[in-house]
């Protein structure tokens, strides 16, 4: 039996500077988490360094899943429509990466996004595991690469 539970997190936008703090602990926590090779990899991936580093830039928007007080998920979305998101390993599993990209979708629909795209590998059962939850397309690049697409709601425009 698969474990459905889902985090008590709630998700906040992380661009005001008051949470500064709060996104570099978290991207210091995760960046400081071991790496682990084989089958446990597949199990608990930690976060490329490059995606730490784009979860930290600024541009487009950033959300951030809260538990307790702390930054425990981080979704950032680019100019272009490009998703980069990290989860704590403790929060991975729960829910807080399939609630982070429901409200960045949500967002991204607000802003008028047509469409998101999360780049990864072919061999990560999370993003895997995100694409099935939210009915996304995934596209494999061939050389372990997929981009998978995040479907972003539209609302009819009735006419005047």
């Amino acid at each position: 039996m698969t474990d459905t539970t889902i985090t008590e997190a709630i998700v906040v936008a992380a661009d005001h500077p008051s949470l500064d703090d709060q996104v570099a602990v978290f991207v210091d926590a995760v960046r400081d988490e071991p790496r682990y090779f084989g089958p446990t990899a597949r199990r608990n991936p930690k976060p490329f360094p490059s995606l730490l580093a784009q979860l930290q830039q600024r541009g487009g928007f950033r959300l951030a899943a809260m538990d307790d007080g702390h930054v425990v998920g981080l979704v950032r979305v680019d100019d272009d429509g490009c998703v980069h998101i990290a989860v704590a390993a403790e929060h991975r599993g729960q829910g807080t990466g399939t609630m982070l990209l429901s409200a960045a979708t949500a967002r991204a629909a607000q802003l008028h996004f047509g469409r998101l795209v999360l780049h990864s590998t072919r061999r990560s059962r999370a993003v895997r595991r995100l694409g099935e939850r939210l009915g996304c397309t995934t596209i494999d690049l061939g050389g372990g690469r997929v981009d998978v697409i995040l479907p972003v709601p539209t609302r009819a425009v009735l006419p005047a």
